[in-house]
Parts: structure tokens; C-alpha cells; sequence
């Protein structure tokens, strides 16, 4: 998605801590395709999860407590201490839930494991907190494969059928970088990479990443690769990363990269440049961008934004069509026919874009949170504060049909920000400061009043239909898994009565490529149920 819509939670770093005083755990798990059309900066919202043992071992779907079974394989290598945020409440003194036992099929026995996210071809990666190690594993069942070595500070970022894992991070965010799939495995690419972003192309094939980056991670290159290393060519050099580091993509036969050729300016500074495969043939489509774009999905156009507004560009070069005057940043949508964008005016616009008719949706906006996944609406805020901001929902298609669903600047979206079905909108209001857990709410697109599903929640994830996926009764940790809460499942449209999966599951989880399972770690209680666990959505 663009830079402007984004969830508040993500999940790629991982930081000791005695490596430094801010502690983050995460993995930015996101598809090429996104609900909006391809877009620069490949980031998202996703986390990452689990492994298992043998061939052989049986997969319970239907009981309510854990099936361990001989022959399973542990990575563990010891106990991570629990060490909660500076002035937040001990939860080794917090009774909460009661602890219960894990459900679902053990996949992976061991006391330090953690979900990093997974793979759009169905390969769970988690790590072992303890030894600082990544592994791979089929969501289908099989032996973990080793990835890398994280060291004590790392990021994890999954795209697609691909995972780019940044090693031994420095203080300015400078790692070895390794890359791995199920079809290639794991090869190291490049030894000082910036991390966090990477992107690969839809098939898996290639990717794209920042690789010789200087020590004080001011500069680097731009390459393009096979996923396993093969063919590397440096498609753009000595980039400024401060406050411009490109947002890199693939679009068709295309690679796409904003980038600032030298020091960014007081304005938009950016070149988008499209490169043409094989030959990686550069063309400059614009100058003095800003640093995001969006593409359709023929490959055809990349919509940017200048100071002269917002502007689609033919993707293999040419004249540009400005689109609206006050146009400023925005996204494609509805296959690239139409462009959202907000607007140095204040509305909240959109417009086709072969015919180009502003139309206000609108009359306030002051940034993104999503795009409905069938593109007929957007959860957005208008003032945004330190507490939090609003939250509004308007309609894509129809002018004018903006509705307040939270006035008080308290709201956030701390997960998936609508149902898989798009009926219902998901966001959190009233949040913790300590903890980052929250009220979660949600309400139907075409009426009626929010419903809180949970009060003390720190993220959600969209199943199928209208089920939802959440962590409430949470308890802050710390650590490289944020903290544990209980499992829950609602569907919004069979009565909407949360039901709890199990108890004080550790915060980060995840869901199988068809949505269809939850995988989680559990680790309250030290021993043989310790581990990585699958179990099916209610």
C-alpha cells in the first residue's frame, strides 16, 4: 500500500534488550498485490508464525486441547525472561486469564519461539528468541528449515512467497542482508543492506533491495536479483536514504523505484524511475516527487504526486496527465480507472483517471487507514493528535457520503481495518499508552452503531467472511513477542458474540494463506505444551 495507509502496528524488528533502550519485535508481512493496485512502498501489517516436526504427524482440527506426539522437533535452546515496558505493571504478577493449555496440532515444541510471518505459498517463519535463529516451515506440516542467524538485532519482512531477513542490524539500521523461498532457499545477498523494505515480484522470482549502504546508512544502491542472489545489477547508485529511501516495486515486465538522486530538498525531492526487463532499461518517469506511487494493475500507468498535483505517467515513460491541481498523494484503485488521493485543499477527492473528474468524498481528511478489499470504501481520520486520532468512513464511488464513526481523537488501526467481505469497518479507540492494547470496535459499512468486541485488545486479523481474529486480556511482556492475551473469534454476521480460542497465547499470530487457520506461539508456561501451534478458525 502507499506510505499514507498503514495500520499504527507493525512487527519486522528485533531488538535485545541490552542492545539498545527501544524494544520492537515484528514482521512486515505483505502480498505484491495489494487491495489497492501495485503500489511503491511494499511495507504492511502482517506478523509471522510457526514450524513443525515430522512427516507423519497427525493434525487435530477438531480438539480442545494440544496433540504432542513423539517425534516432534524442537529448535528451542532456552527461556526468554519477560521484560515489560518501563513503568507498565509486571505480568509475571498479573493473574488475567486463567492460563488454561494450549489447542490445535503442536507443530514445533520449545519455550522461545515466536511467529515472523507467512509466505503467500504457505511457509510459516518464526524464530527462537533464545538462540536468535530464523526458520521456515510448511503451514501443511514438515521439518523446519534454517534460515540465517538473526544476531541481536533484526528485521523480518515477508513478501509474498518471499522472506528478507536483515541480520546483526546496526544502530543506523545497517544489516547483512538473506533472502529465502521455498523454491530457491536461503542465500545470502549482500552484506550491508538498509533494512526493513524489499520487494519481490509476484511469481517470486526476483527481488529488489538497498545493498551496499555505507556504515552511517546514507547511501546506497539499488539492486535487482534473482530470489536466490543470481544476476544482480545495480539499477540505481549512491541514493540518499535520509528522508527519501526508495520505495521499490514490480509492475509487469517493470521494476519501479522512487529515489532521490541527491540530498533530499525542503520539497518534493523524488525521481520515479521505471526500469524494463530483461535489460533493466532505466526511464525517468518524473522529478521532484514525492516519495510514494501506486501502478494499475495492467502495468500501463504510476500515479505521483509533484507540486503540480496529482499526475498519472505512461509506465515506460511519456507525457504525464495531470489528474487534479490540488491533488496529493493517493492510490489507484478499481484496477488503475480510478485515483483516491486527498487534496492541499482539504477534501478528500477521487477521480478516474483516463477522464480525469475530481469529486469530493469528503470535505475534511488529514490521512489514510485503508481501502475496503472490494475498493468501495475508506477508513480514514481528519485530526490526529498524540492520544490517537478520529475515525471516518466514506464512500469511494459516491460523492460526499462521509460519516463520523469515532469523534474522539483516541482511534487507531491496530490490525486488519475490515472484514475480508467488506461489510464491516475494524479499528481501537481509548488506547494504552503502556500497553498499546485497546478498546476494539467494529461497524457495518452501510449502518448502524460501532460494537466493542473486546476491551483490552493489541491487534486483529481478517479471516474469511465476516469472522475476525483477535487478542484480548492483554498483558504486556516485552521482549520479542510484545506480551500474551487470550485468542478470540468473532463473526460479525452469525450474532457477533466473541468466543475464546485459548488463553494467553503470546500477542503476535497469524493466519494461513487461505485464512482458514490461526497459527500462534505459547509460551506462559515453560515445558512439553510450550511451542508453536496450529488450530482452525471457528
Amino acid at each position: 500500500m502507499v506510505s499514507q495507509i498503514a495500520s499504527s502496528r507493525s512487527y519486522a524488528l528485533g531488538i535485545l534488550p541490552l542492545a539498545c533502550g527501544f524494544l520492537a519485535a515484528c514482521s512486515a508481512n505483505t502480498s505484491p498485490a495489494e487491495t489497492a493496485d501495485n503500489v511503491g512502498p511494499t511495507t504492511g501489517a502482517g506478523l509471522a508464525d510457526s514450524g513443525v516436526g515430522g512427516d507423519t504427524n497427525a493434525r487435530t482440527t477438531d480438539s480442545g486441547t494440544a496433540n504432542v506426539e513423539a517425534g516432534l522437533v524442537s529448535t528451542d535452546s532456552g527461556v526468554v525472561s519477560n521484560t515489560p515496558p518501563p513503568g507498565c505493571p509486571s505480568p509475571d504478577a498479573d493473574a488475567g486469564t486463567p492460563i488454561g493449555t494450549p489447542v490445535g496440532t503442536l507443530l514445533v515444541s520449545g519455550n522461545s519461539l515466536s511467529a515472523r510471518g507467512v509466505t503467500s505459498d504457505g511457509y510459516e517463519i518464526f524464530s527462537d528468541d533464545a538462540a536468535m535463529q530464523l526458520y521456515a516451515v510448511p503451514v501443511a506440516g514438515g521439518t523446519p528449515q534454517s534460515i540465517v542467524a538473526l544476531g541481536s538485532k533484526f528485521w523480518v519482512t515477508v513478501v509474498g512467497k518471499v522472506v528478507f531477513a536483515w541480520s546483526n542490524v546496526t544502530s543506523a539500521n545497517v544489516g547483512a542482508l538473506t533472502v529465502w523461498s521455498s523454491s530457491t532457499g536461503s542465500h545470502a545477498v549482500s552484506s550491508a543492506s538498509f533494512g526493513i523494505l524489499g520487494a519481490s515480484s509476484p511469481d517470486g522470482t526476483q527481488i529488489l533491495y538497498v545493498g551496499n549502504v555505507d556504515p552511517t546508512g546514507a547511501t546506497g544502491d539499488v539492486y535487482v536479483a534473482g530470489t536466490n542472489g543470481s544476476a544482480a545489477t545495480s539499477i540505481l547508485q549512491a541514493q540518499q536514504l535520509a528522508g527519501c529511501f526508495p520505495q521499490l516495486g514490480f509492475s509487469g515486465t517493470y521494476a519501479v523505484a522512487s529515489h532521490c538522486d541527491t540530498a533530499r530538498g525542503t520539497g518534493p525531492s523524488a525521481t520515479i524511475s521505471s526500469f524494463l526487463s530483461p535489460a533493466w532499461t532505466r526511464a525517468d518517469l518524473v522529478t521532484d516527487a514525492e516519495n510514494t506511487w501506486s501502478t494499475d494493475k495492467a502495468a500501463t500507468m504510476v500515479l505521483a504526486s509533484t507540486s503540480a498535483g496529482i499526475l498519472v505517467l505512461p509506465i515506460g515513460g511519456g507525457a504525464s496527465m495531470v489528474i487534479d491541481s490540488q491533488g496529493f498523494l493517493g492510490q489507484l484503485i478499481a484496477g488503475g480507472t480510478t485515483a483516491i488521493y486527498s487534496t492541499t485543499a482539504g477534501p478528500l477527492r477521487s477521480s478516474p483517471t483516463m477522464a480525469p473528474a475530481p469529486m469530493a468524498l469528503a470535505p475534511a481528511f488529514g490521512g489514510f487507514y485503508s481501502v475496503s478489499p472490494d475498493q468501495s470504501t475508506v477508513l480514514f481520520y481528519e485530526n490526529s493528535v498524540a492520544t490517537g486520532t478520529d475515525i471516518y468512513l466514506s464512500s469511494t464511488v459516491m460523492p460526499n457520503t462521509s460519516r463520523a464513526v469515532s469523534t474522539a481523537t483516541n482511534g487507531a488501526v491496530n490490525g486488519d481495518a475490515f472484514t475480508a467481505d467488506s461489510l464491516y469497518a475494524l479499528y481501537s479507540t481509548s488506547n494504552d499508552m503502556c500497553t498499546g492494547a485497546s478498546a476494539f470496535n467494529a461497524v457495518q459499512l452501510s449502518a448502524g452503531s460501532p460494537t466493542v468486541l473486546g476491551h483490552n485488545v493489541w491487534g486483529d486479523w481478517s479471516a474469511s467472511g465476516s469472522k475476525v481474529i483477535f487478542n484480548d486480556n492483554y498483558v504486556a511482556t516485552g521482549g520479542l513477542r510484545f506480551g500474551r492475551a487470550d485468542i478470540e473469534s468473532v463473526n460479525l454476521t452469525a450474532g457477533g458474540t466473541p468466543v475464546r480460542v485459548v488463553a494467553q497465547a503470546d500477542a503476535v499470530i497469524d493466519l494461513t494463506p487461505a485464512k482458514d487457520q490461526i497459527i500462534y506461539s505459547w509460551s506462559v508456561q515453560p515445558g512439553p505444551l510450550a511451542g508453536l501451534y496450529e488450530t482452525p478458525v471457528p
